[in-house]
């Protein structure tokens, strides 16, 4: 996923037109994986623990 780039004046302009706001995320990254659910990255690590674990 990449990163969103800072608003531009245009982008602004028309942000705010559409009165579209910009917030913070969170993204957890587990391995190479990213996810923006803390409950879906946590369930990923346990499947592969009982994987590497047999």
């Amino acid at each position: 996923m990449a990163e969103t780039p800072p608003a531009t004046e245009d982008m602004d302009e028309q942000m705010a037109r559409y009165g579209i706001r910009r917030v913070p995320a969170d993204q957890f990254h587990y391995k190479s994986y990213r996810y923006s659910n803390l409950r879906d990255a946590i369930a990923q690590a346990r499947r592969e623990e009982r994987t590497d674990g047999k």
